[in-house]
């Protein structure tokens, strides 16, 4: 997958430690997404950070 920038939609999206809900949260941002996979806790598919900080659910971003 090719990196890509999202623009997130709502101001409280968690980042996730992986790409599901049952992952920890440990923050929040906008960001540069490097890889994507499916998750459970997202209908669309989950975003790896660049930054390494984690995952955050695309269900929730626009592709900028």
């Amino acid at each position: 997958t090719s990196s890509f920038k999202v623009q997130i939609s709502i101001s409280d999206l968690n980042i996730r430690k992986g790409h599901g809900a049952n992952y920890a949260a440990t923050g929040k941002g906008v960001f540069t997404v490097v890889e994507t996979k499916q998750g459970t806790g997202s209908a669309k598919v989950w975003g790896k950070l660049k930054s390494g900080a984690g995952w955050v659910a695309l269900d929730y971003a626009t592709k900028i």
